[in-house]
């Protein structure tokens, strides 16, 4: 099968794995890919290009590609130039600006506190996404790391009560997995 008889969905999938080739999953070993398609999946039918956003949410944080190379793949794709810029403007929304290298006298504390207050402003389908990221990522927390899962969840809990714009299905979701996992 040529490139050309292939949908930009399935060329965008191959070259995301591909980025996340030899990336795993934490507690797991498992590869990241799976983490990436498990959020695209769930964004999917829940928010505008959910899947091409889910699939790329971490792609700017894990990877060396920057927002003009993933906007010039998906064009390349065929996504027409309004969808690549509504995915890539969503994946940069998505994408931690209070990083340690760009903000060193910050204290992790202090930059987790910045990153928490710029999600809360973030698009809707943006939130949409990262509620899936949520629901795909605790359940972890949960099982393999008792010892900080609770401070984690409470944590995530503030975030959401903040960040109501997306789904409100996979908001209740992430909720109540917060919930079960605080009993």
């Amino acid at each position: 099968m040529t490139n050309r008889t292939k949908e930009p969905a399935q060329l965008l999938t191959q070259w995301v794995a591909k980025k996340h080739k030899r990336q795993t999953k934490r507690y797991t070993g498992d590869p990241y890919f799976i983490h990436l398609e498990a959020v695209a999946a769930m964004a999917k039918p829940v928010t505008l290009m959910g899947y091409e956003i889910g699939l790329c949410h971490d792609i700017l944080e894990d990877t060396q590609v920057t927002h003009n190379e993933l906007f010039e793949a998906l064009l390349g794709f065929g996504y027409n130039d309004m969808e690549a810029n509504y995915i890539t403007v969503r994946v940069v929304e998505l994408t931690d600006i209070f990083k340690s290298s760009t903000y060193p006298d910050l204290s992790r504390i202090e930059r987790k506190e910045k990153e928490a207050r710029r999600l809360m402003t973030i698009s809707p389908g943006a939130q949409t996404v990262k509620y899936c990221d949520l629901i795909d990522n605790m359940p972890l927390v949960i099982k393999y790391d008792q010892e900080h899962a609770i401070e984690y969840l409470r944590k995530k809990k503030l975030l959401l009560k903040g960040m109501v714009d997306g789904d409100k299905s996979l908001w209740k979701t992430a909720i109540e997995i917060i919930e079960k996992g605080l009993l």
